[in-house]
Order: structure tokens, then C-alpha cells, then sequence
């Protein structure tokens, strides 16, 4: 008797994010509570006046949700955090800087929208796309931001992005991809 492969799959992953316009992507560090993907879809149904069951139902909204508890407090990642944040850097001495927050109403969330992927810890090699979480539009939207200073506690950055669909021509619409995202469809 043939025995099944297992698919089981645990363990945390890493998240890189490239912000818009940037170069590379960034390792955004270690977390603490693990990273977390939220995808949340709301529908209506559709009902007429001749049958007592509804016959059909529509997607009206799709919503997803990143989770990521950063342990690396930086100013760097706290920007981040803090949407429309200036990050000031001394200009005669690198090593002091700021993190200015401002109002930003209404500025928008897009604006600040990169490139984020989840990579597992347990993935064979770096290069090894398989598993990955890829948002072509994600942004860092962190609505509600605690950070506690306690005595025995670990500060964590409880950053937080929303993924929205991409208007790349290359991913046009498209929010999320799982798996490798350069994986191209047969001719």
C-alpha cells in the first residue's frame, strides 16, 4: 500500500517590502507573534420574489489584511508605521535623526504602496519562490498603533498593510499571488 505525501506546512516566514520607487526590496526584520494574512470577502445575496431561497450571490468587496509585529525598532520601521512620516536625517552628523509625524488627512493610503512578499523560514533556498506570498500594491495603512513600554516586555512595531489591486500593467488588477510570481502560463 502506497503511503500519501503530507503537505503539512508550519513555521513563520520573513516579509520584504519595496517601497514605491525603490530599488530593491528591503528585509523588514524580525517579528514576534507571527505575520499574519487576513483576507476578508463580503457578498450579497440575491433573492427574487418567486423562490424562498436565494438563487445567487455576488462579490461586492475584498479586503486584505497583512499582519506584521516587527521587533526591529528602528525609526526606519517606524516610519512605516506612521503613514505620511518624514524621516529627517542630520545633514553634518548621519548617525542623528528624526521621525516626524504630521497630519495627514486626507492623503492617500495608495501613495505609499510597494511591493510586499512573505517568504517562509523553511523554504529550500532564497530563490525559492514556491510558497511565497506576493502583493504587487500593498501599503502600509497601520490604523491602530500601540507600542507599550513595559519592564519585561519586547516593543513591537504592530505594523500593518492593506493590499490593493495593482494597476501594474504586469500584475493589472490582480492583489495577491501565491506562489512564485514569475510562474508565466503556457502558450
Amino acid at each position: 500500500m502506497a503511503t500519501k505525501k503530507k503537505n503539512y506546512d508550519i513555521g513563520s516566514c520573513y516579509a520584504f517590502f519595496k517601497p514605491a520607487g525603490g530599488a530593491e526590496e528591503i528585509k523588514l526584520g524580525h517579528t514576534n507573534g507571527g505575520i499574519a494574512v487576513k483576507v476578508s470577502t463580503e457578498t450579497m445575496e440575491i433573492e427574487v420574489d418567486q423562490l424562498m431561497d436565494p438563487i445567487d450571490e455576488i462579490v461586492t468587496k475584498r479586503s486584505i489584511t497583512i499582519s506584521v509585529p516587527l521587533v526591529d525598532f528602528t525609526l526606519e520601521n517606524l516610519q512605516m508605521a506612521f503613514c505620511g512620516s518624514e524621516l529627517v536625517v542630520d545633514k553634518t552628523d548621519t548617525t542623528k535623526k528624526k521621525l516626524v509625524i504630521s497630519s495627514v488627512a486626507g492623503k492617500s493610503a495608495r501613495d505609499g504602496a510597494g511591493e510586499l512578499r512573505l517568504h517562509p523560514v523553511t523554504a529550500t533556498s532564497d530563490t525559492d519562490k514556491s510558497k511565497d506570498f506576493f502583493f504587487p500594491a500593498a501599503a502600509p495603512v497601520s490604523s491602530d498603533l500601540e507600542i507599550s513600554y513595559t519592564k519585561d516586555g519586547l516593543k513591537t512595531i504592530p505594523l500593518e498593510f492593506k493590499a490593493y489591486p495593482s494597476e501594474e500593467v504586469s500584475y493589472d488588477g490582480v492583489s495577491l499571488v501565491i506562489g512564485d510570481p514569475t510562474a508565466t502560463a503556457e502558450a
